[in-house]
């Protein structure tokens, strides 16, 4: 499959890239593919920490258990 690309330029700590360029090196990735994936576990672990909070309301008594599209009406 084809994905359409974009670059974009970032600025950086010399010594911040350095790292990257370090850690890209020592992984075997391109230094996109080491951003890449950087992103997605942080997309990741923000939809994890997401998902806590909700499950902590829940806990707490703080939702609503919703059975049928007639109980979602009442909530609109």
């Amino acid at each position: 499959m084809y994905y359409m690309r974009e670059i974009l330029n970032i600025s950086l700590p010399k010594e911040m890239a350095e790292g990257i360029r370090n850690l890209a090196k020592a992984e075997d990735f391109s230094v996109s593919e080491l951003v890449r994936a950087a992103i997605r576990l942080y997309k990741t672990e923000r939809l994890n920490r997401i998902a806590e909070g909700a499950m902590k309301e829940h806990r707490e008594g703080k939702t609503i258990e919703i059975k049928s599209f007639k109980d979602l009406r009442k909530y609109r």
